[in-house]
């Protein structure tokens, strides 16, 4: 059963790949769907978006040339809460970067009242920093950590006047400036990302020579450091030791107090960590780390770790003296690998997200939400998920017909519900906006799809019905696998199946529920009051609640039995933000009665596009024995009219059907798309000239 189950999803999950590319495969389409909502706009580059978790939920946004925006109740306000657009050397990668309220913000009795903290680049003033790097030439820009206080008169306005520079470093070029900052739940400590001083491969002047300055733990760059930037008269009490610039503290467990390496370094081996966040639940650090030419990659980054760069550009070596990437064979045990990674075939520059805590997308719960800056094929920005433990990554999908944000990433945001947000922009800086992630709309689209075909006793002979779940949440399905009660014209069809076996697994190939006879079955009450209970109590019928992905219903007759089979699948939550969207199932296809019939519902209100594919011929690669070497499909509507027909998918439709990217890999094999109004239809697969043999029959939906 295992096996069958992942025959079933490989063909299932075809839909939702792509293809390879040259150091990693592609990333794949998954099956959570969402949408975005543009709830602030007019924005000049907004870049990220904090919370002062304070209780009036405003939410901070800042926009790269030196402003903060207050969001409140779905408006900007017109006066920024700061701006300091003349302090700050900004464009290209430098600017304001981050970001932080004290975790005491809004307490009163804490020494962190009212105060919040920035990093962004400032032009070289020559001198005054308290980090710097040997070089010939002057530093581009010097990244400067500075401390604010809210307006006493009003809480929508930090005082200008009350900055405080709490750490300034000397930054040899332009780019890789970081620029996250965030204070981490359980310790209270700012951590700050700050990338390896520029240029490439970390070499140049202002790079460690031989080493790099993501290796050199003498220098603060390629680095996530760690402090507490209160002024330390105001933390008397504390143990941590001060600073050498006498203005902040540093934790006392960081990795080099008391050790060879300076004493504000987290964790090191790092090219341009843009963004990370912190998981309160797991209380893990999730960094992502912006790659070279080849590789962007997402880490769970620990305490003392090092994290590769410039030795390592992901997974791979890296060589310094040419930017190029090698499979690693013998892997340093002293660099930690990522946890997520992917190659410039899908993107050019990771966008660090969060871990999603909300509840507007339960499909997303507990998943890791970010994305890239743009995809190179389309110029538009990508939204990506993964659990984080499997190493796998898969694209959101965006809408209820997918289609492409349109819209360059620059960063995310997150709510104090735990909703998040995406910072986007246009290729020219000119469309500034913010854009929340919201469920997909319920949009009823194939409310019924069932497949009747011969049912034998072996593998390859029983019939498997793979079927693909899309949306923004999970969705109850009702499984049937009918035999007794099948007629034809009022009439018992002869040779039907006398006593289904209904077992559905995931696409992994383990078991997710059986049922013999539907009456045993533990929500049996469900399918009465559905109006969906079987006719005969031999038959097996299953109520289950899915999570959006690919799964495999598996009809066998007990005890050895054989005959003709009905395997069916209803949308019983037409109100649920998710569909099915294709059913693929495999039989054995014979003359008469005993040919592949599926059927299908289009439900709602608005035509749907959809592709109908008869398989055979390229079962065999996938170890089918006695596969039907020429299936032929006809497309039947509710009066028993056939509406299309194909033989060979090339002879018709060749160019639309390629363009679907479904289009089959044998020329004898069958394919038409219809755009077709709500009602019943019906795909019937025989084999030409009367011929037998095991297909597949396919109905997928298509975006318009």
């Amino acid at each position: 059963m295992k096996k069958l189950g992942k025959i079933l999803g490989c063909l299932a999950l075809a839909w939702l790949a792509k293809t390879s590319s040259a150091q990693l495969p592609s990333i794949p389409t998954g099956p959570v769907s969402i949408e975005v909502q543009a709830v602030a706009t007019g924005l000049s580059s907004p870049i990220d978006m904090v919370s002062a978790d304070d209780g009036t939920g405003r939410l901070f946004i800042i926009e790269q040339a030196g402003r903060i925006r207050i969001f409140r109740n779905g408006a900007v306000n017109a006066t920024p809460f700061l701006n300091m657009t003349t302090q700050i050397k900004a464009g290209g990668e430098e600017g304001f970067l981050g970001l932080s309220f004290h975790p005491g913000f809004s307490d009163s009795s804490s020494p962190g009242f009212r105060r919040l903290y920035t990093y962004a680049t400032e032009p070289n003033i020559g001198a005054g920093a308290d980090f710097t790097v040997p070089m010939s030439g002057a530093p581009a820009n010097q990244v400067v950590i500075a401390e604010w206080q809210v307006s006493s008169t009003n809480a929508d306005l930090a005082d200008p006047s009350s900055k405080r520079v709490v750490l300034r470093i000397n930054h040899p070029q332009s780019n890789h400036n970081g620029g996250k900052i965030a204070f981490r739940p359980s310790d209270g400590y700012l951590y700050i990302a700050i990338g390896d001083g520029g240029n490439g491969n970390d070499v140049g002047d202002g790079h460690t020579p031989n080493l790099g300055n993501g290796q050199d733990t003498a220098n603060l760059l390629g680095k996530i450091l760690r402090i507490d930037p209160l002024l330390p008269a105001l933390t008397p009490r504390s143990t941590n030791p001060i600073s050498g610039n006498a203005k902040y503290r540093i934790p006392s467990n960081n990795p080099f107090v008391n050790a060879t390496g300076l004493d504000e370094i987290y964790a090191y081996g790092f090219r341009n960590p843009y963004r990370f966040s912190f998981d309160a639940a797991a209380d893990r650090l999730i960094v992502g780390d912006v790659g070279q030419g080849a590789i962007e990659e997402i880490d769970l980054v620990q305490l003392g770790k090092n994290y590769g760069w410039n030795r390592k550009e992901g997974s791979f070596l890296f060589n310094p003296a040419n930017g190029s990437v090698s499979t690693d064979p013998n892997p340093n045990p002293a660099f930690v690998n990522p946890t997520l990674e992917y190659d410039h075939g899908d993107g050019i520059s990771v966008i660090g997200g969060f871990v999603y805590r909300g509840s507007a997308i339960p499909a997303l719960s507990g998943k890791y939400l970010f994305g890239d800056f743009l995809n190179p094929a389309t110029g538009t920005g990508r939204l990506f998920y993964s659990d984080l433990a499997s190493g796998i990554i898969q694209e959101l999908r965006l809408g209820i017909n997918t289609r492409a944000l349109g819209l360059r990433i620059k960063g995310f945001g997150v709510d104090t519900a735990g909703e998040i947000y995406v910072m986007a922009d246009n290729s020219n800086s000119t469309a500034g906006q913010v854009l929340k992630i919201v469920p997909i709309p319920a949009s009823p689209s194939l409310l019924n799809l069932s497949t009747r075909a011969r049912v034998e006793t072996n593998d390859n002979d029983i019939a498997i019905a793979g079927f693909i779940i899309t949306g923004s949440a999970p969705k109850t399905v009702v499984l049937r696998a009918l035999g007794p009660s099948l007629s034809s014209n009022g009439q018992p069809i002869p040779g039907r199946l006398s006593n289904p076996l209904l077992t559905l697994v995931d696409v992994g190939g383990s078991p997710l529920a059986s049922n013999d006879n539907w009456m045993t079955g533990p929500r049996q009450q469900e399918l009465i009051n559905f109006g969906l209970a079987p006719p005969d109590p031999l038959e097996a019928a299953l109520v289950v609640t899915l999570q959006p992905g690919a799964y495999t219903a598996i009809m066998r007759g007990v005890a050895g039995a054989t005959g003709i089979g009905l395997a069916e699948l209803y949308d019983v939550q037409q109100n649920v933000p998710a569909n099915a969207v294709n059913i693929s199932t495999r039989g054995r296809v014979q003359t008469g009665d005993d040919v592949m019939i599926a059927g299908f519902i289009i439900g709602g209100t608005q035509s749907q596009r959809v592709i109908v594919r008869a398989l055979g011929p390229s079962l065999t690669a996938r170890g089918v024995t006695g596969a039907l070497q020429n299936p032929t499909v006809e497309l039947v509507n509710s009066s028993g009219v056939i509406i299309a027909s194909n033989d060979n998918w090339r002879l018709a439709q060749q160019t639309e059907i390629n363009a679907s990217g479904l289009a089959p890999t044998n020329d004898a094999e069958s394919a038409l798309i219809r755009t077709l109004n709500p009602g019943n239809y019906t795909a019937i697969v025989r084999g030409a000239g009367n011929t037998t043999g095991v297909a597949l029959v396919e109905v997928y939906r298509l975006t318009p």
